[in-house]
C-alpha cells in the first residue's frame, strides 16, 4: 500500500525527490489499520490509495487491498507530516505540494482511536537496527516497527491468532547506531495486545492490536 502511494506522489511530483528539493521530508505519525482477511500467497489483489486531506501540520491519507472480486481486504487510514531534513523539526504542509494528489484543505484534526498503555509487562525483547533497516530519511522504516511488535509475541501466539486491527502511534524515530531497540508488549488478552519500542527510556512508539483465535 505504501509503494502504491509513492508511485502516486512520484507521478505527480509530490513524492521523495519533490520535497528533498524543498528540504523537506514525509514522515509517518499515526496508522489506524483494519484487516477483514488475509491474503493468500500469489493471490491477485488490487492496491488502492487517496490523499484526502491537510491542515497546517497534517494531512491524511486513505489505503486498501481488494482481492479480484472487488471485496475489501484490508485498509489504512494514515497521518502524515512535513520534517525539515536538516532539522528534523515539523514544517507546516506545504499546499502547493498536497494539492498535486487532490488532497482537499481542511481546518478540523482527525481523531484516531486512542491507545491504551501497557500496565503489565509481559514481554521484552531486544532488535538490532541493521544498515538495511534504514530508509530515505536516516531512520528505520516505519513497517519495521510492525515487525519487532509482532514478532515479540512468539511463534505460538503468531500460528494460533491473526491480526483483526493495529492502532500505531510513531513518537520519535529510531536510527542507525541507537542504542538497542526494545519491543515491550503486554498480552492483554486473547484478543488483545499492547506494545511499544523504546530506545533507552525515549518511546519510540506505541501500539494496541486486536486479534481472532485461528
Amino acid at each position: 500500500m505504501l509503494l502504491t502511494s509513492e508511485h502516486q506522489l512520484d507521478e505527480h511530483d509530490a513524492g521523495v525527490p519533490a520535497l528533498a528539493e524543498l528540504g523537506a521530508g514525509w514522515v509517518i505519525t499515526q496508522y489506524h489499520i483494519t484487516v477483514n482477511r488475509m491474503p493468500e500467497v500469489e493471490e491477485l489483489v488490487e492496491v488502492g490509495t487517496a490523499a484526502r486531506s491537510y491542515n497546517r501540520f497534517l494531512t491524511y491519507r486513505d489505503y486498501w487491498i481488494n482481492d479480484a472480486d472487488g471485496n475489501r481486504l484490508a485498509t489504512i487510514e494514515g497521518t502524515w507530516v512535513m520534517m525539515d531534513l536538516e532539522t528534523r523539526k515539523l514544517l507546516p504542509i506545504k499546499a502547493e505540494i498536497v494539492n498535486r494528489v487532490g488532497a482537499e484543505e481542511a481546518t478540523t484534526v482527525k481523531r484516531f482511536p486512542r491507545i491504551q498503555k501497557i500496565e503489565n509487562e509481559t514481554i521484552r525483547a531486544p532488535y538490532r537496527v541493521r544498515y538495511f533497516d534504514i530508509d530515505s530519511n536516516g531512520h528505520v522504516n516505519n513497517a519495521h516497527y510492525f515487525d519487532w511488535m509482532e514478532d515479540s509475541l512468539g511463534a505460538e501466539w503468531l500460528q494460533q491468532h491473526e491480526l483483526v486491527s493495529i492502532d500505531i502511534r510513531y513518537e520519535r524515530e529510531v536510527a542507525y547506531g541507537d542504542e538497542t531497540p526494545i519491543a515491550v508488549a503486554e498480552l492483554v488478552s486473547e484478543t488483545e495486545t499492547r506494545h511499544k519500542i523504546m530506545s533507552g527510556d525515549v518511546v519510540n512508539a506505541e501500539a494496541q492490536m486486536t486479534w481472532r483465535s485461528l
